[in-house]
């Protein structure tokens, strides 16, 4: 479902109100817009149901201290970057782009080096991609809450058919390993 009416005033008044204190109720809304708890929560629910309103459980990047990474890829077949991606548990959001390259994949990671031995282990030597670049995000200017998903079953060999055991970045300290497999030495995600 889209968005089906136009947002007026009061409606831009409770997403602002939700997006500097998510916590807020319902009653204290009311009170600041003077208007009828009943009518907030009505507003709020139509937000919700049409999309412009969600509720994202996450970590902020800055305060976990984790890690992002941009990687720009020129390809013909987005379709299989996209599928090959969905089982990795470093792999966060992609955007289809205009310009030198026509998607960029956002990774993130608990340290440098993984991020790094994933794109070059893993990403640039299984995707069709003609070119890639890798970056990695210094700091984001404001907060930046992502969604994380911490791996409860491990296993031995991971999403990408890797056992992280026997690889050699793995071994010599290159890398935490992968989130889903039993040698990860990492502790959030």
């Amino acid at each position: 479902m889209g968005l089906t009416r136009k947002i007026d005033g009061l409606d831009k008044k409770i997403l602002y109100m939700l997006s500097q204190d998510p916590q807020v109720s319902h009653t204290e809304l009311s009170k600041r817009l003077k208007i009828s708890q009943p009518a907030i929560s009505a507003r709020i629910h139509k937000l919700e149901e049409e999309g412009v309103l969600t509720h994202l459980i996450g970590t902020d990047v800055k305060k976990s201290q984790l890690f992002l990474a941009k990687v720009d890829i020129s390809t013909d077949n987005v379709e299989e970057i996209l599928r090959f991606l969905e089982a990795c548990p470093l792999y966060l959001n992609s955007f289809l782009t205009s310009g030198r390259s026509n998607m960029t994949v956002l990774l993130i990671g608990e340290n440098i080096r993984s991020l790094m031995s994933c794109v070059d282990s893993h990403l640039r030597k299984t995707l069709p991609a003609k070119n890639m670049e890798f970056d990695l995000i210094v700091t984001p200017a404001r907060s930046l809450i992502v969604p994380i998903k911490p791996i409860m079953e491990k296993k031995r060999v991971s999403s990408c058919g890797t056992d992280c055991g026997n690889c050699t970045l793995y071994m010599s300290d290159r890398c935490l390993g992968c989130p889903v497999s039993v040698h990860y030495k990492g502790k959030l995600l």
